[in-house]
């Protein structure tokens, strides 16, 4: 009976240790989140943070560079798509914001593709197509690559991995940090570039 009892103790001690520790770790991350809202500096648009704001100006002012979402992109890179179920971009805008944080334009900034940019993501009900971190979310506007698919057209593409790795930071700074650090970013980076990403940090 005596061994039951330290069992029961146990876990008992065990459940009050998590009814009281969630609660101040739920407090904390939405105080964090307040704090951001509360924050009065201009809001990071990434694309703009890569390309310096006369180039993002005239390059989105030019009418050349179009949102389409991701559905455009599998028609030709269907691979590269098969690897993508484990990628947390993917799931960024359900599984990392609160419904009542929906509307907040900070957290949109991060969280889907595009937004605060000429046909980017707007609203889930006007844009679902733009909702998450998608291939656009880093490598901007595709319609242009989509038309001359030969030629790049893209503003951060492949060939250009200093835009891309400021798009990166842009959002992953050392406050929301939860992928990489200055220390991995590096194989974090390179795990992107495969059809198959094998992430070294979740």
């Amino acid at each position: 009976m005596p061994a039951l009892n330290r069992v029961v103790g146990r876990y008992l001690f065990l459940f009050l240790v998590v009814l009281v520790a969630w609660p101040l770790a739920v407090s904390a991350q939405d105080q964090r989140i307040d704090d951001e809202l509360g924050d009065s500096s201009p809001i990071v648009i990434p694309l703009k943070e890569a390309l310096g704001d006369v180039k993002f100006n005239e390059a989105i002012n030019s009418g050349e560079y179009k949102y389409t979402g991701n559905l455009k992109c599998r028609l030709c890179h269907r691979d590269f798509f098969k690897g993508r179920k484990r990628d947390p971009h993917v799931h960024t805008f359900k599984k990392s914001i609160k419904k009542k944080y929906y509307n907040e334009a900070r957290c949109l900034a991060c969280h889907t593709t595009g937004y605060g940019v000429k046909t980017g993501f707007t609203s889930v009900k006007k844009t679902p197509k733009l909702v998450n971190v998608q291939c656009e979310g880093c490598h901007g506007p595709g319609s242009k690559h989509i038309e001359n698919v030969h030629d790049g057209g893209f503003l951060a593409g492949p060939d250009r991995p200093d835009l891309i790795k400021k798009m990166c930071h842009a959002c992953h700074n050392s406050r929301w940090n939860k992928s990489f650090t200055d220390k991995n970013f590096e194989d974090v980076y390179d795990a992107y570039a495969a059809p198959d990403i094998e992430l070294p940090v979740e």
